[in-house]
């Protein structure tokens, strides 16, 4: 079966590159569009199902694409966003003053102060994730979520672990990854992976 993972539009945070995590920030008018936009892309694809993390701005995502197919959407604590802990509502720049040993490459692998893991997100994403592929054994489905889990879950897929994790790309708000997934008696299988963006899905360039 094909899962389509895909980020979550824009929101103001995202604009002022602030760490999210688990604060519940709304998309913004560009991130509505950027919604409507995935919803039309993923258009005439006969999905099973769509789930979100239960984050608004995931559910806000979601939304267009289970209207316009007469589904509900199935919202799943499991693809939510990493806690960011200390870093939550912080810049980039101001996260990298205060903890320069553990932003740049490090922050695809070391834990948070004060709040989660990459591995900790990755296991609860994928356990998230095998339970929506055996409940929708009938065909595809589109899992709204966010540029850290997807990036995780990614990563495994194609074979890497939490230390080479930086070397996916980074997903655009609004961009997609397609994934090739089989359940095999309760463990996840995956094939090729694709970005629908046309970009190769990994790099050696943890920072691209």
């Amino acid at each position: 079966m094909k899962v389509y993972l895909l980020r979550h539009g824009v929101t103001d945070w995202n604009a002022s590159r602030r760490a999210q995590g688990h604060a519940d920030i709304p998309l913004n008018a560009a991130g509505r569009r950027q919604a409507r936009k995935a919803a039309a892309r993923l258009a005439g694809l006969p999905l099973a199902a769509v789930y979100s993390s239960d984050l608004s701005r995931a559910l806000e995502t979601a939304r267009p694409v289970a209207t316009e197919r007469g589904l509900e959407v199935l919202a799943r604590p499991g693809f939510k966003e990493i806690d960011q802990g200390d870093w939550e509502g912080l810049t980039g720049d101001e996260i990298r003053a205060r903890w320069p040993d553990q932003w740049g490459p490090a922050r695809h692998y070391e834990p948070r102060p004060g709040g989660e893991s990459p591995e900790q997100v990755r296991n609860r994403a994928l356990e998230a994730l095998s339970a929506a592929v055996a409940d929708s054994p009938e065909g595809d489905i589109v899992i709204a979520s966010h540029g850290g889990t997807i990036r995780w879950v990614v990563a495994t897929a194609l074979g890497l672990d939490i230390q080479e994790s930086g070397r996916v790309r980074g997903l655009s708000n609004g961009g997609m990854v397609v994934l090739t997934v089989q359940d095999s008696h309760g463990s996840l299988e995956f094939g090729p992976v694709e970005r629908l963006d046309g970009a190769s899905p990994s790099a050696d360039d943890p920072n691209q």
